[in-house]
C-alpha cells in the first residue's frame, strides 16, 4: 500500500461512518495565540472539544499537516522521528465514544489496511476499567497493556500533568515488527525503548475538564480524538526498517544523495545526515509554503534554523556550494497528489530556501576563520576546553551549528564545555518563551469566561449604531457583574455593529452609552466567535444585563474600509503587472493607511509601482459598485475567489467582488463602491523576507494631505533652486554632478598627501625573518586614502606585508597588502584581511596582493593593529 492509498484508505474508511472530511488546517495556527505551529491534527477542532453546540458537525476527519521540533536533534538517527509529519485522525464532539472508536479502530487496522493481528498489542490507562473491557471483548485480554498518566493520559506535559482544559484517557496500538529489531532483553516490550514495538494509532478520549487545582471535572459532553501517524504506519505496511525508506520520503532522500554525493545505503553518519536533510528540506517546504519565511524569531527562526542545519549536514558531505533548494521541486512532485498547493508555489518556496542557504554560506564565509582564530588563541593559551559562552557566540550570533563547533575544536585538540553550552542555550529557549504570545494552556482563553458564551451577532455590515444588551463584563481578565467609573474593562454584548480584529483589518473605537453611563471603547478584539469591547467607563458604572447602545466612530470606520477595499484593488493590480504568482501573504488595514505583504522574486521598480498605482486609481475613478454575498466554500472556489493565505474557512465564506477586477473571501467591512475611496497613494516598498514585498500605502483624506505636503516641499524646493517645478529634477542632478567632481578632487588631493606621508610610516615597520611587517592605525584616513597609502608602502617596503585600519564612518575600516616573496611562503592578504576583520566583528577579503575589509567593533581596532604581526607569522 502506497502512502497516497493509505491516505485515501483511512479517510475514506471513515467517511464511509459519517465523517465529515476537513481539510488539513495550515502550519500557521489561526487565531490561536497559544500555538507556534500545527503540531496535532485536534488543533482546528479545539473549540468544539469545549462546546460542540457551535459545530458545523459532529463527526470528522481528516490528514492534518503538523509541524513539532521537540525531538529535532533525533532527526535522520532514529527510524521515526521528523519535524514535519501528517497526522490521519478521527474526531467525535459528543457523539460517539469509546465503544465506537476502539471496535471502528481494530476493524481499520486489521479488516481494511490488512495488519496481522498476532503482532498488534494494546495499552489502556491503568484506571480506565471500560475501555480494557471493550478492547477485552475483541482482543486477548493478555494483549492489552495497563499504563499510568504520562503514558496514556492526554495531555500529561511531565514531570506534572498538565495542562489544564479537556483531557482525558487514551489507548495506543503497537505493532511488533520483530525480535531482529528488538534489543534482546527477555522484558523487552510496548514499553521499551528499542525499535522492535512501533506505537502508530493513538485513541484519545476526551472526558474530563482538568481544574488548575488538579481536579478532574467532567466534560458536558464526551469527546473523541484520535491520530494515527501516517508515516509510521506507511513503514509498517511496506516492509520497511524506518520511515525514511517509504516510498514517499525515500524519494526525497535519494533526491539529497544525489544532491550532495551521498550513498543511500552507505549506513552511518553519513546516511543519518542525508535523512535529516531530505526532512528539513521538506519541512521547510510546507512551511513557506504556508507563509512562513526564514527571520530572527518566532517560526521564521525555527525554519532559517532546520535550512541552515541542512546546508551545514550538506557540507560535512562535500557539499560547498548552494543546492539544496533543488529538492523543493521533489518534495513538491512526490507531495502532490496530496498537496498540489506545492507545485503551485514552487517557484517561490525554491526561491526562499535558496536566499537562505545563500545567505548561510555567506555566515560560514565570515564565521569560520573568527572560530579558527578562536580556537587557535585557546590553544596558544594552554587552554584544552572552549567555554560554553564562546560556544555559544558562535552558534547565535553566526548560526554555526554546534556540530560544527565540535569538529572545529576536535580538530585543535580542544573538547567543548557542552553543560556551560546547553546552559547558555536553554537560557536562550526561556528567553524566547517568556517573549512569545504562546500561552501555557492548550485551551487558554484571554479573558476568563468568555470563550464560554453565545456568539456576538455582528450587525457591522449594515449599521454603525445598534441597542444591545451586556452579557458579560472583566475587570482585569476576571468576571465581574458591575465596573465603576474609572475602570479599565471588557465589556461582551449580545450584539455589536463593532468589528473585532480579524484578517488584517483593526478593531473599531467609539462609544457604548447608556442611561447614566459612556464606556469608551478603545479596541474591539476577538475570542472565537464572541467580540470583546475594549475600553474604560468615562461616566456612571456599567453592569451585567444593562441595555444600551453601541455607537462605531463611524470616520475612523469609514477610512479603515477605504484601505481596505484598496487593498482588493492593490493586489489584483499586483497581479495583472508583476504576474500571477502574487499572492497575499498577510495585511494590517487601519484608519491611517494600510500594509499589504506578497510574494514577489524582486524589488518592485519604480516603473512598475507607478503602473499598479494607476490602475488601482483608474478604477476608483471608474465607481465600480462591489458585490458582496453569502455562498458555500465549495462554489467560492468554483468561482475563482482568492482567500487570504492560512485562512480557515468555514462551509458558508462572504465573497467580496469588485466585479470585473477581484473576487476574494473576506470577512472585513468594505465601501459600497470603488470610487469611495477618493485617492489612493503608495507610500513605500520593500523585502520583509526572502521573496516576500510589503507594500504600504494611504487613500482618501490621509493621501490628499500626503499629496498636498508633497506638492508644498517641491515648491519650497523650487524657489531654492531658482526653477520651475518641472525643471527640479534636472537641476539637482546638475548639482549633484559638481558634487561628484568636487569630491574626486579633494580625494586626490589625500592621496597625494598621503603618498608624500607613505615615507615617515615604514619607520614603525618591525623586522620578521628578513622581511618587514608595518601595521598601523591612521587618523583621518578614509577607503580611498588607505588603499593609495597602502599602494606607496608596499613599492618602498621591499619585502613584507602592511595592514593599515582606521576608523571611517562610525567604523572600522583597513587594507592588507603583501609582497610576491611572501605570498610564494603562503602569506596571502585576503585571509590576513578576514582573520583581521574577524577580531572586529566584520569580514571581507580579496587577491592574495591587496585585500580590504571592515568591521562594526571600534573599540578591538587597536587589539587588531597589535594582532596583525602574529597573524602573520602563524601564516608562515
Amino acid at each position: 500500500m502506497t502512502t497516497q492509498e493509505l491516505r485515501n484508505a483511512f479517510l475514506s474508511f471513515y467517511r464511509d461512518r459519517e465523517h465529515v472530511l476537513v481539510e488539513s488546517a495550515s502550519l500557521v495556527p489561526h487565531d490561536d495565540p497559544t500555538l507556534l505551529f500545527t503540531g496535532a491534527g485536534m488543533n482546528q477542532f479545539k473549540p468544539y472539544f469545549l462546546d460542540a453546540s457551535g459545530a458545523p458537525y459532529t463527526r470528522a476527519t481528516s490528514c492534518q499537516k503538523c509541524f513539532r521540533t521537540g525531538d529535532v536533534d533525533n532527526v535522520g538517527r532514529t527510524p521515526s522521528h521528523h519535524t514535519f509529519f501528517e497526522m490521519l485522525g478521527n474526531f467525535s464532539f459528543g457523539d460517539y465514544f469509546k465503544r465506537e472508536a476502539i471496535a471502528w479502530a481494530y476493524e481499520l487496522v486489521t479488516d481494511l489496511l490488512g495488519f496481522p493481528a498476532e503482532r498488534l498489542w494494546y495499552s489502556v490507562y491503568k484506571g480506565d476499567e471500560e475501555a480494557f473491557e471493550i478492547w477485552s471483548s475483541i482482543v486477548p485480554a493478555e494483549r492489552i497493556h495497563r499504563l499510568g498518566e504520562h503514558d496514556n493520559f492526554w495531555p500529561a506535559d511531565a514531570p506534572t500533568l498538565g495542562p489544564d482544559g479537556p483531557c482525558g484517557p487514551c489507548s495506543e496500538i503497537f505493532f511488533d515488527r520483530g525480535p531482529e529489531y528488538g534489543c534482546g532483553r527477555p522484558d523487552c516490550g510496548i514499553t521499551c525503548d528499542c525499535h522492535r514495538y512501533v506505537e502508530f494509532y493513538n485513541l484519545v478520549f476526551t472526558q474530563f475538564d482538568r481544574q488548575s487545582d488538579g481536579t478532574l471535572q467532567p466534560l458536558p459532553q464526551k469527546n473523541i480524538d484520535t491520530g494515527m501517524g501516517l508515516e509510521r504506519a506507511a513503514a509498517i505496511l511496506q516492509g520497511v526498517p524506518t520511515n525514511f525508506e517509504t516510498d514517499e520520503l525515500s524519494a526525497l532522500v535519494a533526491e539529497a544523495a544525489e544532491l550532495t554525493g551521498g550513498r543511500v545505503g552507505a549506513g552511518g553518519r553519513a546516511e543519518s545526515w542525508l535523512r535529516l536533510i531530505a526532512d528539513h528540506i521538506r519541512a521547510s517546504t510546507f512551511a513557506v509554503s504556508d507563509g512562513v519565511s526564514p527571520a530572527n524569531e518566532g517560526r521564521g527562526y525555527v525554519i532559517r534554523k532546520l535550512i541552515r542545519r541542512s546546508v551545514e549536514h550538506a557540507r560535512r558531505l562535500g557539499v560547498s556550494d548552494v543546492r539544496l533548494y533543488r529538492l523543493v521541486p521533489v518534495v513538491a512532485r512526490v507531495m502532490r497528489a496530496a498537496y498540489p498547493e506545492l507545485s503551485e508555489r514552487e517557484e517561490h518556496i525554491s526561491f526562499v530556501v535558496k536566499s537562505e542557504e545563500e545567505r548561510f554560506l555567506q555566515v560560514f564565509d565570515r564565521a569560520l576563520p573568527a572560530l579558527e582564530d578562536m580556537l587557535r588563541r585557546i590553544v596558544a593559551s594552554g587552554g584544552s576546553v572552549v567555554p560554553g559562552d564562546v560556544a555559544f557566540k558562535f552558534y547565535d550570533t553566526y548560526g554555526l551549528p554546534v556540530e560544527t563547533l565540535v569538529d572545529a575544536a576536535e580538530r585543535q585538540g580542544l573538547s567543548v564545555d557542552r553543560d556551560g553550552l546547553t546552559a547558555h542555550l536553554e537560557a536562550q529557549r526561556e528567553r524566547a518563551r517568556a517573549g512569545s504570545k504562546m500561552a501555557g494552556a492548550v485551551f487558554a482563553s484571554e479573558v476568563s469566561g468568555f470563550s464560554s458564551l453565545e456568539p456576538t451577532r455582528f450587525v457591522g455590515y449594515q449599521v454603525m449604531a445598534s441597542p444591545a444588551s451586556v452579557v458579560a463584563l472583566a475587570v482585569d481578565g476576571e468576571p465581574v457583574a458591575e465596573a465603576a467609573e474609572g475602570q479599565a474593562v471588557s465589556v461582551a454584548l449580545d450584539r455589536t455593529p463593532f468589528y473585532g480584529e480579524a484578517g488584517g483589518q483593526v478593531g473599531d473605537t467609539g462609544l457604548l452609552v447608556h442611561e447614566g453611563g459612556r464606556i469608551r471603547v478603545e479596541s474591539t478584539v476577538r475570542f472565537g466567535d464572541v467580540f470583546v469591547h475594549e475600553g474604560r467607563v468615562e461616566k456612571g458604572a456599567v453592569a451585567q444585563g444593562v441595555d444600551l447602545e453601541a455607537r462605531v466612530d463611524v470616520d475612523r470606520r469609514r477610512a479603515t474600509m477605504r484601505n481596505h477595499t484598496a487593498t482588493h484593488l492593490l493586489q489584483a493590480a499586483l497581479r495583472e503587472v508583476l504576474g500571477e504568482h502574487v499572492e497575499q501573504r498577510g495585511s494590517a488595514v487601519g484608519p491611517e493607511g494600510f500594509r499589504f505583504d506578497f510574494t514577489h522574486f524582486a524589488a518592485v521598480d519604480g516603473r512598475e509601482l507607478a503602473e499598479v498605482e494607476s490602475l488601482v486609481n483608474a478604477r476608483v475613478v471608474e465607481d465600480i459598485q462591489l458585490a458582496v454575498e453569502v455562498t458555500s466554500l465549495e462554489e467560492a472556489r468554483r468561482r475563482g475567489a482568492m482567500a487570504l493565505f492560512g485562512e480557515k474557512y468555514g462551509e458558508k465564506v462572504r465573497l467580496v467582488e469588485v466585479p470585473g477586477v477581484s473576487r476574494e473571501l473576506c470577512g472585513g467591512t468594505h465601501v459600497s463602491s470603488t470610487g469611495e475611496i477618493g485617492l489612493f497613494l503608495i507610500t513605500g516598498e520593500s523585502s520583509i523576507a526572502a521573496g516576500m514585498r510589503r507594500i504600504e500605502g494611504v487613500t482618501g483624506g490621509a493621501a490628499y494631505s500626503l499629496a498636498a505636503g508633497w506638492r508644498g516641499a517641491l515648491g519650497e524646493l523650487s524657489h531654492m533652486l531658482k526653477s520651475a517645478p518641472e525643471d527640479v529634477v534636472g537641476r539637482v542632478e546638475a548639482q549633484a554632478e559638481r558634487i561628484r567632481k568636487l569630491e574626486k578632487q579633494l580625494r586626490a588631493a589625500q592621496a597625494q598627501a598621503a603618498r608624500a606621508s607613505a615615507g615617515d610610516l615604514l619607520d614603525d615597520a618591525v623586522d620578521m625573518d628578513g622581511f618587514r611587517v608595518l601595521s598601523v592605525r591612521l587618523e583621518g584616513a578614509t577607503r580611498d586614502s588607505l588603499r593609495s597609502t597602502a599602494d606607496s608602502l608596499k613599492g618602498r617596503i621591499g619585502s613584507g606585508a602592511l595592514h593599515l585600519a582606521a576608523e571611517v564612518d562610525g567604523k572600522v575600516a583597513l587594507v592588507v597588502a603583501v609582497t610576491d616573496d611572501l605570498i610564494k611562503r603562503g602569506v596571502k592578504a585576503g585571509e590576513l584581511a578576514k582573520a583581521a576583520a574577524a577580531l572586529v566583528g566584520g569580514g571581507g577579503g580579496g587577491r592574495p596582493d591587496m585585500a580590504q575589509a571592515g568591521g562594526t567593533d571600534l573599540a578591538k581596532l587597536d587589539e587588531m593593529v597589535r594582532a596583525f604581526p602574529d597573524m602573520v607569522r602563524e601564516r608562515l
